[in-house]
C-alpha cells in the first residue's frame, strides 16, 4: 500500500537518507537543532557556533582518497567516502550514517576516517568524527574496538558518550521543538523515518490478559477457560501485532505462508544478512507450543546441526505430537516482558542478537 508522503519510495536507504538529511540543512532551524545536538557531545571550550555555519558548509559522499601506512598495513589504505561532511573553521567533521541496526561497517571504518582527521589535526582528530545510528545498532562494539586499536588511549566511555547521535533522539528533538509543525517537509521527513525504520506500535496487555495467556495451557477451572475463550480475539490480535511490528524491522522471506492453522510468523531472509543456508530463523506464534508449553511467542532456530544449536543459550526443545516426531528448537520469552509496552523491540533486538551470533556459521 502506497503511503501518502512526499518521500515515499525516495527515502529508502542510507544513501538517499544522507542526501535528504543534508538538504534539510538548508533550513536554519533544522540546522541549529542538529548543531545543538552535536554540541551536547562536545566540551564547553570546543563548541560549534551555529551562527557561523551555513548550508553551504555541508556536503555528502566526500572521497578522502588514500594515505600510505596509516592503518592496517595488510590492507589497502583507501580511506573511503564520508557520508555527511561539515566543513567548519577549515576543518572537516565527518558524520557516518547508519539507518539499519544490522548494517555493517566497511573495512576502513572508523580507522580510515580517523587517519584522515589525524592528518588534518593531530591534536584533536578524535573530536571530529561522529556516527548517527539507530538505538540497538548491532556493530557498536566493532566501532569501539577499531577506534581503540587506532588510538589505544582513547576511552570507550568517551566514544560512547561523545561520538554517537541517535536517529530516534533527533526525531524526538525536532518534535519537542515543534519544528515539524512549522515545516511540512520536515514533518514528512520525520514521518517517513518512523514509517520505514523507527516507529513501533506499542502493545499493552492487561494483567488479566497476561495471566490468561500463560495459564491457558494448564487450565482446569471452567471459569478460567471461559474467560480465556472470551478474550481470544483481542489477545490473538495483540500477539499478531507484535509479530507484524517485528516484520517491518527485519528482512523476512517472501512467498512463504505467514499464517496457517498451525502458526503465525515469518522466516528471516538469510541472504539479506549473509547467513548460512544451514539453518533458518523463524519468529512468531506456534499454536501447539503455546497450548502445550505455555509459550505464546518465540524465535525458532531450524537446523539439524547440533553445533549451530549449541551456540544459542537457553534454547528449549519441543517434541510435537505427530507421526513424524517433529522437533522445534526455540528461544522463549518469559512472562515479564509482557508487562512492557516495547515488547516488539525486545524481541527484535533478540532476533538481531541471534543473527549476529550465528553469522559466521
Amino acid at each position: 500500500m502506497r503511503k501518502k508522503n512526499i518521500f515515499f519510495n525516495i527515502l529508502k536507504n542510507e544513501t538517499s537518507l544522507t542526501e535528504v538529511f543534508c538538504n534539510l540543512m538548508s533550513y536554519k532551524a533544522f540546522r541549529d537543532i542538529f548543531i545543538d545536538m552535536v554540541n551536547q557531545k562536545r566540551n564547553n571550550d570546543n563548541k560549534l557556533k551555529c551562527q557561523h555555519i551555513s548550508y553551504e558548509d555541508f556536503s555528502t559522499e566526500k572521497n578522502f582518497g588514500e594515505i600510505e601506512k596509516c592503518f592496517k598495513e595488510d590492507e589497502n589504505n583507501k580511506i573511503g567516502r564520508g557520508d555527511l561532511i561539515l566543513n567548519y573553521d577549515d576543518e572537516d567533521y565527518i558524520f557516518e550514517l547508519k539507518v539499519e541496526k544490522y548494517t555493517e561497517l566497511t573495512k576502513n571504518q572508523p580507522q580510515g576516517y580517523l587517519c584522515y582527521l589525524k592528518k588534518q589535526n593531530e591534536l584533536s582528530y578524535n573530536d571530529n568524527l561522529y556516527f548517527i545510528i539507530p538505538k540497538g545498532y548491532m556493530h557498536i562494539n566493532q566501532i569501539f574496538s577499531e577506534w581503540q586499536e587506532f588510538c589505544n588511549n582513547y576511552p570507550k566511555e568517551i566514544i560512547q558518550n561523545n561520538h554517537f547521535l541517535y536517529w530516534e533522539e533527533i526525531i524526538n528533538e525536532i518534535r519537542k521543538r515543534e519544528l515539524d509543525k512549522l515545516n511540512i517537509i520536515i514533518k514528512e521527513f520525520c514521518e517517513i523515518l518512523d514509517y520505514r525504520w523507527f516507529y513501533t506500535k506499542l502493545i499493552h496487555f492487561s494483567k488479566n490478559e497476561i495471566e490468561l495467556i500463560f495459564q491457558q495451557h494448564n487450565m482446569k477451572n471452567e471459569e478460567l477457560k471461559m474467560a480465556f475463550n472470551a478474550n481470544i480475539p483481542r489477545v490473538m490480535n495483540k500477539l499478531f501485532d507484535i509479530v507484524n511490528n517485528i516484520k517491518y524491522k527485519v528482512h523476512v522471506r517472501k512467498k512463504y505462508d505467514e499464517q496457517n492453522p498451525d502458526f503465525y510468523g515469518y522466516y528471516i531472509d538469510n541472504k539479506k544478512y549473509n547467513l548460512s543456508e544451514d539453518f533458518e530463523i523463524w519468529f512468531g506464534v506456534i499454536y501447539e507450543i503455546w497450548e502445550k508449553a505455555g509459550v505464546p511467542i518465540l524465535i525458532e532456530i531450524i537446523s539439524d546441526d547440533e553445533k549451530i544449536l549449541s551456540k544459542v543459550q537457553d534454547l528449549k526443545r519441543y517434541e510435537y505430537e505427530d507421526d513424524e516426531n517433529s522437533i522445534s528448537n526455540y528461544f522463549a520469552f518469559d512472562k515479564s516482558i509482557f508487562d512492557k509496552e516495547n515488547i516488539s523491540e525486545i524481541i527484535d533486538d533478540k532476533i538481531l542478537e541471534l543473527i549476529n551470533l550465528l553469522k559466521n556459521q
